[in-house]
């Protein structure tokens, strides 16, 4: 069966940090969309745990954070999905896609 995804796939490799309950930690983007991200990271924080994704978007002055879902993970990756995107984000994402 065919995974049908709602929105593309943009490959970006950015150093990010996630914040796993209440620790920061190092990570980097491998892809991100609007509807969240694929990140190597170490350690893995469990599925379905609530963490933030500190991370700068070309176009944003600040950096971005925004509530996140673990909904999978391997060996030294995890899929999170955004709860919530502020505008200036889902531009600045919308816009990444465009100059690919």
């Amino acid at each position: 069966m065919e995974q049908q995804r709602k929105f593309t796939r943009i490959e970006y490799a950015a150093p990010v940090a996630l914040e796993v309950a209440g620790n920061r930690q190092p990570g980097m983007t491998v892809n991100i969309s609007q509807g969240g991200a694929l990140i190597d990271t170490a350690p893995l924080p469990e599925f379905g745990a609530s963490v933030v994704l500190f991370i700068d978007l070309p176009g944003v002055k600040e950096t971005s954070r925004i509530p996140s879902i673990v909904r999978w993970r391997s060996e030294r990756q995890i899929g999170i999905q955004f709860e919530l995107l502020r505008p200036i984000e889902v531009w600045a994402i919308n816009r990444m896609g465009r100059q690919k």
